[in-house]
């Protein structure tokens, strides 16, 4: 009861400070990378343009008012639940808003992106990608683009839809706006790519420094520039993507791309989103813990892949609301991790038995498999295992607390506050 009045109350109070200070709105959904999109636009078009961005998984009907007000959550405290009032109250009386807006937008059922969009409409939408993730609550994949795109839906003719152009059911989404489309990706054609993507990396063997040795060079492609870009310590396509996105919106809000390109270097590492880290041992980890889904998966491996290291290890938990299609999908993932030529695999989870079952069908031989029923049970054998040059990565779905495990196998577990999930 608590928690339906709140929802109305923080959905009237945040469409009330919008239509006060009528900020540009970019919203980004998607089933994989909406958090990490979501950062690289907030840190490229801040410096120019007074901005604000949701914190942390602020994206659902709670979060989202809450990032609009600048607010904490008040969930079951009535103490809390006020002070967001009086911050509301302050708002509607004062002059100081933020220009732009960068707000994150989930949908784990049915209605949620229409209902987040009725609330904040979006002036332009970004749409990462559409995969298996929450197929549990929200179907198919068809179901869950027919959700995503009603983002698209919401803009008027003068929003833009940025959409990732090597998605097909992403890119399929430019049909459903009358207004400007802008496409990002790898494609040739996308409006604006990257090219000569690299992964630098300065040593290996039995020495790594991973805030020091991990660089992720391209050249973005745009507006006829041709912009350099390199981000210390971010790694993967994945991120890639997120910066194409940013570029994207800072060129339609009528920014410095080069500004905005030369922001990007700095963009911060995320917590549990492929960040690396020193290990024990001298070993580098990939802490990817905060979340997974199918698609992530598979990303993941292929970057753990392409890091020089004396032996490659991947620890692998339950992808959790996948539905009907979680058995399918674990299994596609244990075919694939025998195609890498992974040295170690260390499953997590009662559904994660299907990855290691899968992996022994296709090959991969049983004294390099190791499975356990729980995060706890697998720390201190990864420990034992691990040696000088090995990368590490470390994978599942947030429920499975895999955190826990990054705790006992990194460097500098003093930095835990700084660098892990929480």
């Amino acid at each position: 009861m608590f928690k339906d009045l709140m929802k109305f109350v923080l959905k009237f109070m945040a469409r009330a400070v919008l239509a006060r200070y009528h900020p540009k709105i970019i919203a980004i959904t998607g089933s994989v990378g909406k958090t990490t999109t979501k950062e690289a636009i907030f840190h490229a078009v801040s410096e120019q343009v007074p901005s604000r961005a949701s914190r942390g998984n602020y994206n659902n009907e709670i979060g989202l008012p809450l990032a609009i007000l600048g607010e904490q959550s008040g969930r079951k405290n009535i103490f809390l639940f006020l002070a967001v009032v009086a911050k509301f109250v302050g708002l509607m009386l004062g002059r100081s808003y933020p220009r732009i807006l960068v707000l994150e937008m989930a949908a784990d059922r049915k209605g949620d992106i229409g209902y987040l969009a009725s609330i904040a409409r979006p002036d332009i939408a970004v749409v990462t990608r559409v995969g298996e993730a929450h197929t549990e609550f929200l179907g198919d994949a068809e179901t869950i683009q027919r959700e995503k795109s009603q983002l698209v839906r919401a803009l008027d003719v003068r929003g833009v839809a940025v959409l990732n152009a090597d998605d097909a059911r992403v890119a399929a989404m430019q049909s459903l706006h009358r207004g400007k489309v802008v496409t990002f990706g790898l494609h040739p054609q996308a409006e604006v790519r990257a090219e000569e993507i690299k992964t630098q990396q300065l040593t290996y063997g039995s020495v790594f420094n991973p805030e020091l040795d991990f660089s992720l060079r391209f050249v973005a492609v745009l507006q006829d520039n041709r912009i350099p870009i390199e981000s210390p310590c971010n790694l993967g396509n994945p991120k890639v993507y997120a910066m194409l996105a940013a570029l994207a919106t800072a060129a339609e809000l009528g920014l410095d791309v080069t500004r905005a390109a030369e922001r990007l270097r700095t963009l911060p590492l995320q917590p549990g989103r492929l960040r690396p880290m020193s290990g024990i041992k001298r070993t580098v980890i990939l802490d990817d813990s905060y979340n997974s889904s199918p698609e992530a998966a598979v990303e993941s491996l292929r970057i753990l892949t392409q890091i020089r290291a004396k032996r490659r290890l991947a620890v692998l938990a339950d992808m959790l609301e996948l539905g009907r299609a979680t058995e399918t999908a674990h299994r596609k993932i244990g075919r694939f991790v025998q195609t890498l030529g992974i040295d170690l695999l260390f499953c997590i989870g009662m559904r994660a038995r299907f990855i290691a079952e899968e992996a022994r069908a296709a090959g991969l031989a049983k004294s390099r498999i190791f499975e356990y029923a729980s995060t706890a049970e697998a720390a201190l054998p990864l420990q034992r295992k691990m040696q000088a040059g090995d990368a590490v990565l470390i994978k599942g779905s947030r429920g499975m607390h895999l955190e826990k495990v990054v705790l006992e196998v990194m460097a500098e577990p003093e930095r835990a506050e700084e660098l892990l999930v929480h």
